[in-house]
């Protein structure tokens, strides 16, 4: 049976990663600065894709190739509400609706945070990646977003007390993600901000109540 310790080098809770780092705060640092190249190269040339989960999982490849051999993958051991065995129907049957309702195009930007919103909360409590969820799931919200001609700035977003959200029901984590949504979105995306490569785990993670699995 695969669980967490099949993922993670012997002695030190830390995952197996490409640049043999043992220590929790240096994989961090590593892992904020290539995310960082990363998404800058997403943000100049996002990924082709249909929204579906191969698309998510492309971006989630894209971002953390540089880090683990899993990345791209969903996740193989049971975490949360959703085992794994399950990971992948219930993707699909999330963005199975959010082809259905034409990826959100037609709405108004009110509309659209309240849509997508909703989306990223059902995308976040599936959790499917062993890590690195939050990053992903922005990063298909951004790419959601510029198909509906908008643009999101995680940046120019403030820091919400993850303490406070985590107490938060359903439908407020729900109005949390609407309202960083709304402060992120530009309806006007002619020039995209030269640091959106710094969009790291921040705030959503804490509103998805998911963040990685693994430290």
């Amino acid at each position: 049976m695969i669980d967490a310790t099949d993922f993670t080098i012997p002695g030190t809770g830390v995952l197996r990663n490409k640049l043999g780092i043992t220590d929790p705060p240096a994989l961090s640092r590593a892992a904020t600065n290539s995310t960082a190249i990363r998404l800058a190269e997403l943000q100049a040339t996002p990924l082709r894709g249909g929204f579906d989960s191969t698309h998510l999982q492309a971006i989630h490849h894209h971002i953390y190739q540089d880090l683990y051999d899993w990345a791209g993958e969903l996740r193989s051991i049971d975490a949360g509400n959703v085992p794994a065995s399950q990971v992948e129907k219930s993707l699909n049957s999330v963005l199975d609706r959010l082809s259905r309702e034409n990826h959100l195009k037609g709405l108004s930007a009110e509309e659209w945070a309240g849509s997508a919103s909703a989306y990223l909360y059902d995308l976040g409590t599936i959790q499917p990646f062993l890590a690195g969820n939050e990053v992903a799931l922005q990063e298909f919200a951004v790419e959601l977003a510029r198909k509906n001609n908008l643009g999101l700035h995680w940046d120019a977003t403030p820091g919400i007390d993850s303490g406070s959200i985590a107490l938060l029901s359903q439908v407020e984590q729900s109005a949390s993600l609407r309202r960083l949504i709304m402060l992120a979105m530009d309806t006007d995306p002619i020039v995209q901000p030269s640091n959106s490569g710094h969009r790291i785990e921040r705030d959503m993670d804490s509103v998805l109540t998911i963040g990685n699995l693994l430290p």
